[in-house]
């Protein structure tokens, strides 16, 4: 063999060894446009949109194109957020001198956000199995289960119709928020078919 043809068979093995090798290795799947152009047309069908986008669209990669993952993703986020507000609450309760009333509506609302945590840990674990021939069931149930937490987080602020001052708004602020990434979820979820 000639040295030239010789030089020009190494090269090609090592290319081919070179490109078995690289494509053998896993990559980082970047963000694309298109991953958060999904993201931001499927929180349009949300009543916050501007939240929901905000919230999800830091996981693009992760959602890509799929309205499960999006859903899923959506539960976990206002299950996150359900915990730390209850855990927000049950610290204003501390160390402070609260009357009687804000305190009765302190501890209702500690109950409904323990019911919602329960109702919104249930969904979670349920959209994880959703495959198979029940799927139709199982959605029903996380429906009803986030439907349910909503409504938990809106009692939550029922207890506090009649008090006044800076406890009930500071409350408020924060089931405001957890009832709206709830409703996010809700209408993402429904948007599965």
């Amino acid at each position: 063999m000639q040295p030239f043809t010789c030089f020009m068979a190494s090269l090609l093995v090592l290319a081919l060894v070179s490109f078995t090798t690289i494509s053998a290795t896993p990559r980082l799947r970047l963000e694309t446009d298109s991953d958060t152009d999904f993201i931001k047309a499927s929180c349009e069908a949300t009543r916050y949109a501007d939240l929901c986008f905000k919230t999800l669209s830091p996981f693009a990669t992760t959602v890509q194109s799929s309205q499960m993952q999006l859903a899923s993703l959506a539960l976990s986020v206002s299950l996150k957020s359900a915990k730390s507000t209850s855990k927000a609450v049950r610290e204003l309760l501390k160390g402070r001198d609260v009357s009687m009333q804000d305190g009765m509506a302190v501890e209702d609302c500690l109950e409904n956000m323990s019911d919602s945590v329960d109702e919104m840990r249930k969904s979670v674990v349920e959209m994880k199995g959703l495959d198979g021939p029940d799927f139709e069931e199982k959605m029903g149930n996380v429906k009803t289960w986030v439907s349910a937490a909503l409504t938990d987080e809106d009692t939550c602020m029922d207890g506090f119709q009649e008090n006044v001052g800076k406890m009930k708004e500071t409350i408020r602020g924060y089931i405001v928020n957890v009832a709206e990434l709830t409703s996010n979820a809700l209408a993402l979820i429904s948007n599965i078919s």
